[in-house]
């Protein structure tokens, strides 16, 4: 076999999901002639833990892990926080009722971290890196990111041994939605910039998860962008159980302060009060006050904390209706998180709500599997829709052939072939 060295920082027992992306190729890349061998960081600070993940990685499968010196624990000190409470992902995320502490911590992080918080790995995977590169021989390198301090130690790596390397991004880069609330001094965002131009620049190919990512890459670089879209496993949903008895509307993962749910919460209450009650809404994840605050308006909405994600294939496949909400941001239409995917899968209607004429709204449409609607639209009809038709015993149309270039096998093989176009 041919190896490839995978370099990543979400590696189980993280969850979120970061970690599928990397974990799924890792399971399909052996039935393509491809040994993956693994270096992530040890202990890493994850926002959410799944130990269930770990009964995930292939067996036999060659992990080495580095030190890494991060901030999270000043940033801990700081704010108070206990040293095992989990950092989210919307930490960067203005807070009107923030702290002086956390606003200090959060400036200190936009512009004495650059290009983000892991920027302590960079010479952990150049040296250890190294050292992997020699005992186990790989014939290319593939890193994906976030966070982008990463794809600065394998441009470094890369360089060192003379290996191919392929760049992945599953978000964009300066151009990202939570850019916006980093308040960066000017030096710092240069200096970020300048991180992000050397990486698209020296990387021998670069992958993202949607064809707008590239296109916003390719703008900044011109070099060789594939899109490798982020997807679903059907082993997963072999045995998700039975539907629920109420009308079911499911949320899981998190949300940040931009991703707008207003209209959402208004649909709801606006609802008559029978049908209502045949209605059982649930978000499962870790959500910004704002969010919760809003959440606190509807009577039927259930909040629950972070599950496991086989329990979250469970949840999803017994759901009537799924919610996926994008960013209310600059450049969010190319926005595609692995939810959306694995919502595809179960089959369910998807009320996506965000840019109607982005990346994600033109998946929904061509699969069959759901609709986007503007962060202003009205949802209460098409709740009432999907509703008759849950009643009505009604089946989603999907389109199966669309859907299935989505699975993680073919995703593999996409990626195996950018592989072998460069060695």
């Amino acid at each position: 076999m041919k190896k490839v060295l995978i370099i990543t920082y979400y590696w189980p027992p993280s969850g979120g999901p970061g970690v599928q992306r990397i974990l799924k190729f890792v399971k399909y890349l052996p039935q393509f002639g491809w040994e993956p061998v693994i270096l992530t960081v040890e202990n890493g600070n994850y926002p959410s833990i799944d130990t269930t993940l770990l009964n995930e990685i292939p067996e036999g499968t060659k992990v080495y892990k580095t030190k890494s010196f991060e901030p999270f624990k000043l940033y801990k000190s700081l704010t108070g926080k206990s040293g095992e409470q989990k950092i989210p992902t919307f930490i960067l995320n203005k807070n009107e009722k923030e702290s002086f502490a956390e606003k200090l911590s959060r400036w200190l992080r936009a512009n004495m971290f650059v290009p983000d918080a892991k920027v302590g790995w960079i010479n952990y995977i150049v040296k250890e890196g190294l050292k992997v590169v020699e005992k186990e021989q790989p014939d290319i390198i593939f890193s994906s990111s976030p966070p982008h301090s990463l794809q600065v130690g394998a441009m470094k790596l890369a360089e060192k041994s003379g290996l191919k390397w392929v760049a992945d991004f599953r978000d964009p880069w300066s151009s990202a939605f939570w850019q916006k609330d980093m308040n960066r001094m000017r030096f710092a965002a240069r200096k970020d910039k300048k991180f992000e131009k050397d990486v698209l620049s020296k990387a021998d190919s670069v992958s993202t998860v949607s064809k707008t990512i590239a296109d916003n890459f390719n703008r900044i670089v011109n070099n060789k962008y594939e899109v490798i879209a982020n997807g679903y496993d059907d082993t997963d949903f072999n045995s998700a159980g039975e539907k629920n008895d109420k009308f079911t509307i499911s949320y899981t993962g998190t949300l940040g302060e931009s991703q707008k749910i207003d209209n959402l919460v208004d649909a709801l209450n606006g609802l008559d009060e029978h049908i209502s009650s045949q209605i059982e809404v649930n978000f499962y994840g870790t959500f910004h006050p704002s969010i919760l605050n809003k959440l606190a308006e509807s009577k039927i909405i259930k909040v629950f904390e972070n599950v496991s994600h086989n329990e979250v294939v469970r949840i999803m496949s017994r759901s009537n209706m799924l919610l996926l909400v994008i960013p209310d941001s600059h450049n969010n239409e190319g926005i595609l998180t692995g939810k959306i995917f694995e919502y595809m899968a179960t089959r369910n209607f998807i009320l996506g709500i965000g840019p109607v004429k982005g990346d994600a709204a033109e998946i929904l449409e061509n699969t069959g599997t759901g609709k986007m609607f503007d962060y202003k639209d009205d949802l209460k009809e098409i709740i009432l829709n999907q509703f008759e038709k849950w009643k009505s015993g009604w089946v989603n149309s999907i389109d199966e052939d669309n859907l299935n270039k989505y699975s993680r096998k073919n995703l593999t093989s996409g990626l195996v072939r950018v592989f072998e176009d460069l060695i």
